[in-house]
């Protein structure tokens, strides 16, 4: 078990604390290493409270030492400057892990498994090294019971997560699809009825996975159709949804510039195909005949487009 009671004085000191940027490879690290995650959620260049913790938490050698003794610390940046983490695919990848663990307070230092199973931290910043690691000790019971789950095989690991699942403050059951897959992958037989909770989940984290890696306006529609066909009922509005989005921004960026009459004639198929995605029945029917007015002649419209660009 990994013990979080040391003092900064049993620690010897180190400069400053090696912070990972890549959570993946720091959850591969920690489980080679058999420590938990210590992951700051920053905003380095415009949250004052960040700045301040660095300087009087994070930077301290007694808190570094402490933190490299029982951790891997890994920093989830999200400046206004995307240089500083290393260009806009990173700042995007960040943000998007914040909107995962529904980090809303900057900074906010977590205590998660190399399964990325929140464990414990605080939100908000703390004044000195002894402050936070007493917040942080606080999670001790909570890495007790989830290691000792984690030590049982099949149904039993399975149980023993869920009671500690159910356990759980509420902040932290929202975003806690690690933990649910963890038990579902446990339970074959589904004694905790979890996988009715795990299968909504798991299939909306593959369709935003292959929304995310497919590359152009057809392979994205694409994975939209075939995630519509087999939606789980509490999936389906939303991937409809996504689906009228998408065809909206495709309509929006093809006027921007047709170069025929038959991209015009597309848009307003494209934009009909659209209408057709929205729920409320009369907003669908005005829609489509706004859509069906704007492009009656889709000649004229090309014409009063390619004018105006002149």
């Amino acid at each position: 078990m990994i013990m979080l009671g040391a003092t900064a004085a049993m620690v010897a000191p180190a400069a400053q604390i090696e912070w990972m940027s890549d959570l993946d490879s720091a959850c591969q690290k920690a489980r080679e290493e058999g420590k938990l995650l210590l992951v700051e959620f920053t905003g380095s260049d415009w949250c004052k409270a960040c700045i301040l913790q660095k300087k009087n938490v994070l930077d301290k050698p007694e808190f570094a030492a402490w933190v490299h003794q029982h951790y891997v610390p890994v920093e989830v940046n999200v400046p206004n400057n995307p240089a500083v983490v290393g260009g806009e695919a990173a700042l995007k990848k960040n943000k998007a892990i914040c909107d995962e663990f529904d980090i809303k307070i900057f900074p906010s230092l977590m205590i998660m498994s190399p399964d990325m199973v929140i464990l414990g931290g605080y939100h908000g910043a703390e004044s000195s090294p002894a402050a936070a690691m007493a917040a942080l000790k606080k999670s001790q019971p909570s890495v007790a019971e989830y290691e000792a789950a984690m030590k049982l095989q099949g149904a039993e690991r399975a149980v023993a997560l869920y009671a500690f699942y159910q356990k759980q403050p509420q902040e932290y059951r929202a975003v806690a699809y690690p933990l649910i897959r963890l038990i579902a992958l446990a339970d074959e037989e589904n004694v905790t009825g979890i996988h009715e909770v795990y299968k909504p989940l798991h299939q909306k984290k593959s369709f935003d996975a292959e929304l995310s890696a497919a590359k152009n306006f057809e392979d994205k529609l694409s994975v939209v159709n075939m995630y519509i066909s087999v939606a789980e009922p509490e999936n389906k509005p939303g991937f409809v949804r996504r689906k009228e989005l998408l065809l909206r921004a495709r309509v929006f960026e093809i006027m921007k510039n047709p170069s025929s009459v038959e991209d015009v004639i597309l848009a307003r198929q494209l934009f009909l195909q659209a209408a057709e995605c929205m729920p409320d029945p009369n907003a669908r029917a005005q829609m489509i005949k706004d859509v069906n007015a704007y492009y009656a002649d889709p000649e004229a419209l090309f014409l009063q487009i390619k004018n105006k660009k002149k």
